[in-house]
């Protein structure tokens, strides 16, 4: 009877701390949850603001890519122009 007792007691004293931590485990996952959608949000804002900057260095390399061409095919009609007049002579 003894026993009984003793048991019954530390299962009255072992109940409310299982309780404790399951709405701490459930505060737990909410937290966790608001940390996702924040890590969401912040990726989300970089992944556009890096789209933004790529966008801006690849209209600028096109730019240059083109004024190369350009200035390269100068450079090579000069040059088959001067080829075509030295056999000539």
């Amino acid at each position: 009877m003894r026993l009984l007792c003793i048991l019954m007691a530390l299962c009255l004293l072992v109940a409310p701390s299982m309780v404790c931590a399951d709405e701490e485990a459930q505060s737990a996952k909410e937290g966790l949850k608001e940390v996702h959608g924040g890590m969401k949000k912040v990726t989300k804002a970089v992944d556009k603001k890096v789209k933004k900057g790529i966008k801006a260095v690849d209209k600028k390399v096109k730019k240059d890519v083109k004024t190369i061409d350009k200035n390269a095919r100068k450079t090579l009609k000069k040059a088959d122009a001067d080829i075509k007049e030295a056999v000539r002579d």
